[in-house]
């Protein structure tokens, strides 16, 4: 059975009998926002007038009578009016804690009002004495010409911070603020305000920034200081000598801690995140810390923190109420968001929780003495059906108590047990009587739903040898025990005893591989996040196969591209259609689910079932697949097995070429193109590219005529796997001369050829069966006539054509040997109307030449003329005129 320890807030005490939780009772911050809590649960109050950004403060008597409050510079009495010499004070209302009030011990009629400046003020840390008797009994600061007198304890710069605790075991006080480093510890006792602070407290971190709360624990053993942006610490405090020691930075995620606050038994501490100014909004956190671990280390501190709420504000108070909550402030808005059960793992937010009535929250909340909120009354058992255990503890004799559990039901034991019916919420009453006062207590505690949950109950499983002994997937009995298992913890145990006493050391660890070996019956302890909770049985059930164990269905597959390699052996499969093929080896009408797994650890588990619908193989080409059928009436096992094969085949191996040509000069002879290294004997279909079939059948050639895209499909019979491959068949041609460009007389004579054609060419010089060259120009081309070869590279045939370069020898020697015996004009002969004359040296024309002719031959009128250089013009048929020189020589 899971204890709860809630809290009802009172302080009953024979000697500090002056203070107790109720004088908490009363709430003024924001725009004259306001609760009441005299009732144990808080309503709306609008009478109050302080209007804060930030800093307030409240006291009310130890009866939950309001006596006065104040924003740190104005005090207003309970009537709402400001006290005579109730303005001036030192504070300022934009200080995150601008004041906090105090009790003077064994006095009620004196109250102490401690103020801190905001962070660029000059007013540093001041006490004001109010005194109730004054001003008709409604109290005033007292002070002189209505003025208020302080008390100056600390000079400036003080943090925007101050908290006050009970000493231990002492009618006193700490009143504690931080400067500079250092921590600033006052006691306040039957004597007063002890003007010199504890000694030591001081070499801790000195922030910057100033801005944050400062509170301590209910219990008085930690203190936790937030200053925005140099971070949030954590202390530990001695409330029996207000020493200060062990600061743990808390881990905020880069946020900026400002509002703080433990929960009433100092489990847990609460800090909200945020910022103001002008580039807001800003985000705001929730974060909650448990400082109960096993293991108070402040990294698992940190490391075990929850955030329970963010959104978009500035930066947010946050203050325990005398009904055991905490409640965070909303910036600019007419709600307070509430944190219900604080000292609980299961603790929740609810924003927008409690209304103002109109009234707007800002970012502060008042302040109080830490030490209200201590718990001291106590509840445990707090889940529906159980004995709710209720009990008090006081260090005086109680003469009589009276409990109204807020059901109609009252009790005069001191410590009452007491069953609820229902789950709610609850207003708690008890009044105390001891020798020298009576009190009332008002609280609301909440009785919490247990878990509704089906029990026994039984988990099929299938077993895959016959032995009777098979592992369990124990969380398959989750949702036959409960209809939506989401926010409970569930945990198996194999004796009932620990599942009752939650002992986890003794759970099973492994719970989706239970042997039923170990136990054929275990325990599961459903727990909500109230930590109530409900055992359920388990009666572990081995149910063999109804299938024959070498029933085996084959799924055959092509080894298509599904992963962009079909030679590999993987593919994707879909045999979703396997599951009703399965299930007519077993009796119809029956409610029955198929899964399927990769391995049979995993359908023993049901873990990792795949995908039927879209899975790709994960063994090359062949794989066996596990099989699990069970009924999803009882979850009892019908079939498990190797029952599935899944098979990949090979896709037709050949090779087609990429392309081929028909010539359209010889439009009579196809191109024939033929399947190349076939690797098994296939069926082929060739297609154009419309898919019009061209032939069907085992011809691995065609005879192509006519250009265009066409398709060869290659089927193999056997598997019914096919492979398609595209050829291009293009047209081509005999090119067909178009011209010649000739730049000849020159050192470097070239020669261009102009072709049209659907044909690819390539060009040889003078030699049809040499090297082609892809280039139409041909350079460094001797002067004379040349063939030039334009040849189809699809082989649609080679074109010759003649060209003459123009060129002249620069000597010739005719001398009858049959070598340069004459001079010509070289390449000349295609330009048969050209006129070449021959000139000596004094310009007398020697002879004209024919173009067709062999040339001159050195003699002028029969007789030879002597060595020497002579002189030629050419004019060409072409319209061009050349001129120059060569040598006649004599050998």
């Amino acid at each position: 059975m899971k204890r709860f320890y809630f809290f009802i807030l009172f302080s009953l005490s024979l000697t500090l009998n002056t203070f107790s939780q109720k004088e908490a009772s009363h709430w003024y911050f924001g725009d004259r926002a306001g609760l009441d809590f005299s009732t144990g649960v808080p309503t709306v109050d609008t009478k109050g007038v302080l209007s804060t950004t930030e800093g307030c403060a409240t006291i009310s008597d130890i009866g939950g009578n309001l006596l006065f409050y104040t924003d740190g510079t104005t005090v207003w009495n309970k009537n709402h009016n400001r006290m005579p010499s109730g303005s001036g004070l030192l504070g300022d209302s934009s200080s995150s804690q601008s004041a906090i009030i105090v009790p003077k011990p064994d006095d009620n009629n004196i109250y102490y009002i401690f103020t801190v400046d905001w962070s660029g003020g000059e007013n540093g840390l001041n006490y004001y004495t109010v005194d109730m008797t004054l001003d008709s009994g409604l109290g005033d600061v007292i002070g002189t010409s209505n003025s208020p007198k302080p008390t100056t304890l600390l000079s400036l710069p003080v943090s925007e911070k101050i908290t006050a605790i009970k000493v231990k075991d002492e009618e006193a006080f700490w009143v504690i603020a931080t400067k500079e480093g250092r921590f600033y510890v006052y006691k306040v006792d039957e004597n007063g305000v002890e003007s010199t602070p504890v000694a030591g407290n001081l070499g801790f971190m000195n922030p910057d920034d100033m801005r944050g709360y400062l509170k301590t624990s209910p219990d008085g053993k930690f203190l936790v200081s937030a200053n925005m942006s140099s971070g949030t610490f954590l202390y530990d405090f001695d409330s029996a000598t207000g020493s200060v020691s062990n600061q743990r930075r808390l881990d905020l995620l880069n946020e900026f801690g400002y509002g703080v606050e433990f929960s009433p038994l100092s489990k847990k501490l609460y800090i909200s995140t945020g910022n103001f100014g002008r580039n807001g909004p800003y985000l705001e956190k929730l974060f909650k810390f448990s400082l109960d671990l096993a293991d108070p280390s402040i990294s698992n501190i940190n490391a075990n923190k929850i955030e329970m709420h963010s959104y978009l504000n500035s930066r947010a108070a946050l203050q325990v109420g005398v009904d055991g909550k905490i409640y965070r402030t909303i910036d600019n808005a007419s709600f307070l968001g509430v944190i219900n059960n604080p000292d609980s793992d299961g603790a929740t937010y609810t924003h927008n929780a409690i209304s103002l009535g109109g009234r707007s929250g800002t970012q502060g909340l008042p302040p109080f003495i830490q030490s209200f909120f201590a718990a001291l009354i106590r509840t445990e058992n707090l889940c529906l059906g159980n004995e709710t255990e209720f009990s008090i503890e006081s260090n005086e004799p109680i003469l009589s108590i009276e409990w109204d559990f807020g059901d109609g039901s009252i009790s005069t034991d001191l410590e009452p047990s007491h069953t609820y019916t229902t789950a709610a919420d609850y207003i708690v009453n008890v009044d105390v009587t001891t020798a020298t006062e009576t009190k009332t207590i008002t609280q609301t505690i909440t009785i919490f739903d247990v878990p509704v949950v089906t029990t026994p109950i039984d988990l099929f499983q299938c077993d895959d040898d016959t032995d009777g002994i098979t592992t369990f997937n124990l969380k398959e009995a989750i949702l036959l025990m409960v209809a939506d298992p989401a926010n409970l913890n569930i945990s198996f145990y194999q004796k009932n005893i620990d599942a009752t006493e939650g002992n986890i050391v003794n759970s099973i660890q492994n719970p989706q591989t239970f042997s039923n070996a170990l136990a054929s019956i275990v325990y599961a302890r459903v727990e909500n996040t109230y930590g109530c909770e409900k055992i359920v049985e388990i009666n572990l059930k081995v149910s063999s196969t109804s299938i024959n164990s070498d029933y085996s269905l084959i799924i055959n597959e092509c080894d298509y591209s599904t992963d962009g390699d079909d030679t590999n052996g993987f593919t994707s499969f879909n045999f979703t259609d396997a599951s009703a093929t399965i299930l007519d080896q077993l009796p119809s009408n029956q409610n029955l689910a198929v899964t399927y797994y990769e391995s049979m650890s995993d359908g023993l588990e049901e873990i990792n079932a795949i995908n039927p619908e879209n899975y790709t193989n994960t063994t090359a080409f062949t794989q066996k697949i596990v099989v699990r059928i069970e009924s999803e009436d009882n979850n009892k096992c019908l079939g498990l097995g190797y029952f599935v094969t899944l098979q990949v085949n090979e896709l037709p191996n050949f090779e087609l070429p990429e392309d081929a040509f028909t010539c359209i000069n010889y439009p009579l002879d196809p191109v024939v193109v033929s399947v190349i290294n076939p690797q098994d004997v296939y069926n082929y279909q060739w297609t154009d590219n419309n898919d019009n079939v061209l032939v069907n059948g085992t011809m691995a050639s065609y005879n192509f005529t006519e250009p265009g895209s066409y398709k060869l499909t290659a089927y193999n019979s056997l598997t019914n796997c096919s492979r398609t491959k595209t050829i291009l068949i293009s047209a081509s041609n005999i090119a067909a001369f178009q011209d010649f460009k000739v730049e000849d007389a020159a050192e470097n004579n070239t020669v261009t050829v102009t072709v049209t054609g659907e044909g690819d060419y390539e060009y040889a010089l003078d030699n049809q069966y040499d090297v082609y060259q892809d280039s139409n120009m041909f350079e460094n081309v001797t002067s004379g006539i040349h063939t030039i070869y334009i040849r189809d590279k699809n082989g649609c045939g080679t074109l010759e054509e003649e060209v003459s370069v123009i060129g002249f020898p620069k000597f010739f020697t005719p001398n009858g040997d049959g070598f340069n015996d004459t001079w010509q004009i070289d390449g000349v002969s295609f330009q048969p109307t050209s006129l070449i004359y021959i000139f000596d040296r004094f310009g007398k024309v020697i002879t004209k030449i024919d173009p067709t002719s062999e040339g001159w031959n050195g003699t002028y009128r029969g007789k030879l003329l002597p060595e020497s250089d002579y002189w030629f013009k050419v004019k060409l048929e072409d319209g061009r005129t050349l001129k120059g020189n060569f040598s006649l020589i004599r050998r």
